[in-house]
């Protein structure tokens, strides 16, 4: 990423007392324009995935020695300038050097944002390494072969290298991958409660301040296995809560399925999990001894 300058100072005057002006003889104005070590500028995120590009001119007002007071933007593209003026405010320049004094300067610069020049996107890289552990995770899985367990653990581990605002959902069904072998393990007592760790991770990736992401299976999912974990675990109005969330969100999916007649098998998916859910809410309930409402999930599972 390059910084160029534009080579433009605006000197401050100080004022000087008559009895220490400078003469003609004394040593000349030191110009500096570029600060002693160059600040890296981050790109932002919001603007690299809306692959937006642009130059950003900057007033940087240092002080007389040589520290950045302020920086304002002058334009470019509104994305872009928090992250200039971020960077060249921790910058340090050296002191301008005027009829020999140092003094207050003004400078301006502009700061340069270009996909081209951006190294490869740490996320990609994550996703690389990512993607085929997490396959063999779930290969493992449905193989019950000894190294399933170490390898969802290792994929879980990877994913969580992913930016923290990205790969939500990716994240969350490993999670939810790992949760699932841990609680149908022979060792279900030991596992638990690294199960339920696991299932609260996930169901926190798919929500933000309490409200849920928009609906998908991946949240539903994570809604489900946290259900579960609960109710091994005998936290039975936790696992209730939790396949309420579940339900609204299948039968939310659901309804909106049922515009797109030609995609017959996923709203067939979405049925048999609403169904299931239902069944485990009518077991949890069962469990807390209310016959009456389990019964009633029961019938709704039936007209699944």
């Amino acid at each position: 990423m390059k910084f160029p300058a534009l080579l433009l100072l605006a000197l401050l005057s100080t004022g000087t007392p008559a009895q220490t002006a400078p003469t003609p003889t004394q040593v000349p104005t030191q110009i500096h324009d570029e600060p002693l070590t160059l600040p890296p500028v981050l790109y932002p995120d919001e603007a690299r995935q809306a692959r937006i590009e642009g130059s950003v001119p900057l007033q940087v007002n240092v002080d007389s020695t040589g520290h950045v007071t302020s920086v304002q933007a002058l334009g470019g593209p509104t994305l872009l300038r928090q992250a200039a003026i971020d960077a060249y405010s921790r910058a340090t320049y050296p002191p301008l050097i005027t009829n020999g004094r140092p003094s207050p300067a003004i400078i301006t610069t502009t700061v340069v944002f270009s996909l081209k020049e951006l190294p490869p996107d740490t996320d990609l890289l994550v996703d690389r390494a990512f993607e085929p552990l997490h396959a063999r995770c779930q290969q493992a899985s449905l193989d019950r072969t000894p190294d399933a367990l170490d390898l969802c653990r290792q994929a879980v581990q990877t994913s969580e290298r992913f930016s923290s605002t990205t790969q939500l959902e990716v994240r969350a069904t490993a999670l939810n991958d790992l949760v699932l072998l841990l609680i149908v393990d022979g060792k279900r007592s030991t596992h638990l409660p690294e199960a339920g760790v696991y299932a609260n991770q996930a169901v926190d990736l798919v929500t933000t301040s309490g409200r849920s992401m928009p609906h998908t299976q991946a949240v539903a999912i994570a809604y489900i296995t946290r259900a579960e974990v609960r109710s091994l675990a005998g936290n039975l109005k936790g696992s209730a809560a939790d396949c309420a969330e579940a339900e609204e969100v299948l039968a939310t999916l659901l309804a909106d399925q049922a515009k797109d007649v030609k995609d017959s098998n996923r709203a067939g998916n979405l049925r048999v999990q609403l169904r299931d859910t239902y069944l485990l809410h009518a077991i949890v309930l069962q469990r807390a001894g209310k016959n009456k409402d389990a019964q009633s999930f029961r019938d709704r599972a039936a007209l699944q």
